[in-house]
C-alpha cells in the first residue's frame, strides 16, 4: 500500500538536497493540522486546496510556484496536505522556509498546505493559485496582483 507518499517524497527530497525534513508523529501531525485550520477554516482541504476567506489573498501560481518561500521568513516550514488522502494528519517540518520552493520544484507535484510553528499564517498551494492567509500576508505582499482599484484581482 502507498501510505504518505507526498510526505515520503519530500523527506526522500530533502535529503537528496541536504535540507532538513522531519516527520512528525501521526498524533503531533494531528494536533498541529486541527489547530490550524480551526484556526484559519479554510474553504477546501480537500481536492484543490483552498483558504477562499475574504482575508486571504492570492498569488498566481506560474511566476510564485517555486519562489514565493524566498520570501517568507526563515523559521522552520510546517507542510501538510490534502486531509482525506493518504497523507492525512502528516506533517512534514523544513527547517526554513525559504527552501520549500527549492524542495518542491525538485518533487513530484502535489498541493499543499504550509504554516509556522505558530500557525500565525497558512498557506494553499494547489494547481491553479497560492492563496495567502495571516501574517505571511505581509512577506508576500509584493507578489500579490492588484488592480489600478486597489482590488485583488
Amino acid at each position: 500500500m502507498n501510505t504518505k507518499p507526498y510526505a515520503r517524497e519530500l523527506l526522500k527530497t530533502g535529503g537528496n538536497l541536504g535540507i532538513d525534513t522531519i516527520l512528525l508523529s501521526e498524533l503531533e501531525s494531528e494536533r498541529y493540522i486541527k489547530r490550524v485550520l480551526g484556526f484559519f477554516r479554510p474553504y477546501k482541504t480537500t481536492g484543490h486546496l483552498s483558504i477562499g476567506t475574504e482575508e486571504s489573498r492570492v498569488l498566481p501560481l506560474e511566476q510564485n510556484e517555486f519562489t514565493f518561500s524566498s520570501h517568507l521568513k526563515s523559521e522552520p516550514a510546517y507542510i501538510f496536505f490534502d486531509q482525506e488522502g493518504f497523507d492525512k494528519n502528516s506533517v512534514v517540518v523544513v527547517n526554513d522556509a525559504k527552501l520549500i520552493g527549492q524542495l518542491m520544484e525538485n518533487s513530484f507535484g502535489m498541493e499543499y498546505f504550509v504554516s509556522n510553528q505558530k500557525a500565525d499564517f497558512l498557506i494553499a498551494v494547489n494547481w491553479y493559485v497560492i492563496n495567502v492567509a495571516g501574517t505571511a500576508i505581509d512577506s508576500l505582499k509584493k507578489l500579490i496582483v492588484i488592480d489600478s482599484n486597489d482590488k485583488q484581482v
